[in-house]
């Protein structure tokens, strides 16, 4: 069951039981009830920037985007950039590169001319 599911459980049982046993029956900490996760005012900010970075760098994954975001000063990781533009469906596929020939095992490319040769003696 997901965090979102026990709050969800424990706000509908709240008129009609204590939280303590609400929260001790589900094995759910009421400090995390209580919890609210910070949202990064800059965050708008930085998806916004991520945009643009990956309109004009269309082959930048989310490495070389992170170099260019600390070149302009952010202070931020490459995992939190990874994730933005995975919300933002900016990631980049690896360009792969072709195959030019097919080699085909067992087989010999050229004739060997001198299988023949009696070698006698050296130089």
């Amino acid at each position: 069951m997901t965090l979102t599911e026990k709050r969800r459980i424990v706000q509908t049982l709240r008129t009609d039981y204590s939280m303590r046993q609400i929260c001790g029956t589900l094995g759910f900490n009421r400090s995390s009830l209580y919890y609210e996760t910070k949202k990064d005012p800059c965050e708008a900010q930085l998806q916004q920037e991520i945009e643009m970075l990956s309109a004009r760098y269309p082959r930048y994954g989310y490495r070389r985007i992170t170099e260019e975001l600390l070149r302009m000063g952010y202070t931020i990781g490459y995992r939190r950039v990874a994730r933005l533009m995975k919300s933002a469906n900016l990631l980049v596929s690896v360009k792969r590169s072709c195959q030019t020939t097919k080699s085909v095992d067992g087989k010999c490319q050229w004739v060997n001319r001198l299988d023949n040769l009696d070698i006698c003696r050296r130089n």
